[in-house]
């Protein structure tokens, strides 16, 4: 009661500047047709992903659920406009509803889970709500947390301000799959059990089944000429760029790289495309020329710096690079900064990150050390390593096949989450 004045007021904020604004009716607990509205006695399974990179995660789970349980609803619910539609382009085929999640409050998350009454929910990564996680449980529901993270900053910071909190919290799960030891030992602790316990298990991160296909010489040429990519010609793909701080270091390091390369290209994307305007006229301060991906014309000339302004298209769009940068790893970072890296590692293609990679600390724990992906502190590093390996072919050629043989030998952690699920399932 004391804290309902600030919570009203934290809404308020976020509905003005528009963060909460897609799907706030959803948000109050009103939920779509398609998603209250299923056959009557059908089991429900309830998949949780907060935003764009959790829902890439979430898919190939949900592919290997829809062809183990085929007779169980699916729905997934998101956080942010961001997974809203990338889980519209990439999962609608796949799930029977899709929403997005309430506001954790008692009376709110009462009533969709009575609308809902899933069978199973699923969180994936970090995403966990108490009151949510209690409704559930109380109603009878299965609840897990798949690809689970938990970070040393967010695991100290738990411990020290919300440790009761969390081990309340997590008592309301019955399973905890997690990518990594270290995520399981904190896990644990937060939940005051044993790293020994049946609850917790180790199997990996599901990004590395998300479906990237690698593209073939005819279709990546097919793909610059789409793009008027000059021919024969460097390229730097920097995707997900998150402030104009980071851009500036991206920006200022191309101009660098152009001095040993000067016909290399840019194509740089910013994560929320909204700021693509904002990005476009900075390139043009820093004596660039660049082209909004939306205003390409058939006709249009050959560019050098392109602005990738629309949704679903990076992940193809790293095949036509020669190094690739990732973003929300130059401050100001969002949740512990990263990106996703394996969508160039896909494609064979070397990865710069800046010095904070906190949200993706166990992909890069475990590419760095094979040289595929690469830290820069500040543009000149960033130059510094970009000219140095555009400079060697064969190096480029060797990191595409060290890249190829890692993605290759991580892959098959979804079937096994769902595996999980439903041995959990039978169990009931």
């Amino acid at each position: 009661m004391a804290a309902s004045p600030v919570l009203a007021f934290l809404l308020m904020v976020r509905l003005l500047r528009g963060k909460s604004r897609d799907g706030w009716s959803e948000r109050w607990g009103h939920l779509p047709v398609t998603v209250t509205d299923t056959r009557p006695g059908k089991p429900r399974i309830w998949l949780h992903a907060v935003s764009a990179g959790e829902v890439v995660a979430a898919i190939p789970i949900l592919r290997a659920l829809k062809s183990k349980l085929p007779e169980h609803t699916l729905l997934m619910s998101v956080t942010t406009p961001a997974g809203h539609q990338i889980a519209m382009k990439q999962a609608s085929e796949l799930i029977n509803g899709l929403f997005y999640l309430p506001f954790d409050f008692p009376h709110v998350i009462k009533r969709v889970v009575r609308s809902i009454h899933p069978n199973l929910f699923v969180c994936m990564e970090s995403e966990l709500w108490p009151n949510l996680l209690h409704l559930l449980k109380e109603d009878g529901c299965m609840v897990v947390l798949a690809n689970g993270r938990k970070s040393e900053r967010s695991f100290l910071r738990a411990k020290k301000y919300a440790s009761a909190l969390f081990k309340w919290m997590l008592s309301n799960t019955d399973l905890l799959l997690m990518q990594s030891e270290n995520d399981a030992v904190r896990i644990a602790d937060l939940a005051g059990i044993s790293r020994q316990s049946d609850k917790i298990k180790v199997l990996g991160n599901t990004k590395f089944d998300q479906e990237i296909s690698q593209l073939s010489t005819t279709e990546v040429r097919e793909l610059q000429r789409m793009y008027h990519l000059p021919d024969n010609c460097p390229v730097l793909v920097a995707g997900s760029t998150r402030s104009s701080e980071e851009e500036a270091v991206v920006i200022e390091s191309f101009i660098k790289i152009r001095k040993s390369h000067p016909d290399t290209a840019l194509v740089i994307a910013p994560r929320h495309i909204s700021r693509s305007e904002e990005l476009r006229q900075r390139l043009c301060i820093a004596g660039l020329k660049p082209v909004l991906r939306s205003t390409l014309s058939d006709s249009h000339p050959p560019i050098h710096c392109l602005v990738l302004n629309t949704m679903g298209e990076l992940a193809n769009v790293y095949a036509v690079a020669d190094i690739a940068f990732v973003g929300n790893s130059f401050p100001p970072v969002v949740q512990g900064g990263g990106q996703n890296i394996l969508q160039p590692l896909a494609h064979g293609k070397p990865v710069f990150v800046g010095p904070h990679t906190g949200s993706i600390r166990t992909e890069i724990e475990m590419t760095q050390p094979l040289g595929i992906v690469f830290a820069v502190q500040d543009s000149d590093d960033l130059a510094c390593k970009a000219v140095k390996l555009l400079s060697n072919k064969r190096e480029l050629e060797e990191i595409a096949a060290r890249s190829s043989n890692f993605m290759k030998s991580q892959r098959g952690v979804s079937s096994q989450v769902a595996e999980e699920l439903c041995q959990l399932i039978a169990q009931k």
